[in-house]
């Protein structure tokens, strides 16, 4: 694989936005030995996956807890991680415009600098936790752009969901205000249910004629989120859609992600090339 870190301009977001994106090479004993994988002809495109972090992360932290490197090489898969900070992948906070910038500028950059595909049935989105949460959001309200979408340990209902940590004694310290207010806003007032309402996406997605995503879902049995999880499976379930659910012993960390996203990725649709 080759592994490039870069800082990209964006004029949606208004500042540079880091992003780290690991490309399939052949191995070079492959790519000399009769019979051996060659370098890929030129004008060919790589089938990518955009790959999201969790709360707290960055660009690097797939990279650093994971093996997603070697199991991308082995698919020959492109994969793109950028910097979103703590934006819940939304249109409001810190990165006013994050999810255009995820799904419509970042697209339009790499693939004019890297050799990726633009067609929808080589292009993948998935995420951990919050990045769980986002790849989702980008594919039930742009199903025209992915043809899978993978949450591990996704925070799937950020703001309905049962695992909300707000004690009277947490609310009374400023240091320890819960994430989803500080992203969401007091009492969730940014909150816009028609535009990051999960389960009001899937409704306006699923229409007659539309080709949806395949989806995958994974989520570790002792972690915080598994019961939403559970429950937000059964709603795709009961709205006729198709998903694989997967869990396991696990907590909310890389010991749980790392081989799961190794099953992402093989799960994952990627045509033969």
């Amino acid at each position: 694989m080759a592994v490039f870190t870069c800082s990209l301009f964006s004029k949606m977001l208004v500042k540079d936005i880091r992003v780290t994106v690991t490309l399939p090479l052949p191995d070079y004993f492959d790519a000399v030995m009769p019979g051996g994988r060659k370098i890929p002809e030129r004008g060919k495109k790589y089938p990518v996956l955009w790959l999201l972090h969790g709360f707290a992360s960055d660009d690097s932290s797939w990279l650093r807890g994971s093996g997603i490197e070697r199991y991308a090489q082995a698919r020959r898969l492109a994969v793109v991680m950028p910097d979103c900070g703590n934006s819940f992948y939304r249109n409001i906070g810190e990165l006013p415009r994050c999810f255009d910038f995820l799904t419509e500028e970042l697209p339009q950059l790499l693939q004019f600098t890297f050799s990726l595909s633009a067609r929808r049935e080589d292009n993948f989105i998935a995420g951990m936790s919050m990045g769980g949460y986002g790849a989702f959001k980008a594919a039930f309200t742009r199903p025209d752009l992915y043809a899978a979408a993978a949450s591990l340990s996704g925070g799937l209902e950020p703001v309905t969901g049962k695992n909300h940590d707000e004690t009277p004694e947490r609310m009374a310290n400023p240091l320890t205000i819960p994430w989803r207010m500080r992203v969401f806003g007091e009492n969730y007032a940014e909150f816009e249910p028609a535009r990051e309402d999960l389960r009001q996406l899937v409704c306006a997605m699923s229409v007659p004629g539309r080709t949806l995503p395949d989806l995958y879902m994974c989520c570790g049995r002792q972690d915080p989120f598994h019961g939403d999880n559970l429950h937000f499976r059964d709603f795709l379930v009961q709205k006729g859609l198709s998903v694989t659910f997967e869990d396991g012993p696990g907590f909310h960390n890389f010991d749980f992600w790392d081989p799961f996203i190794r099953r992402v990725v093989n799960w994952l649709p990627i045509r033969s090339r």
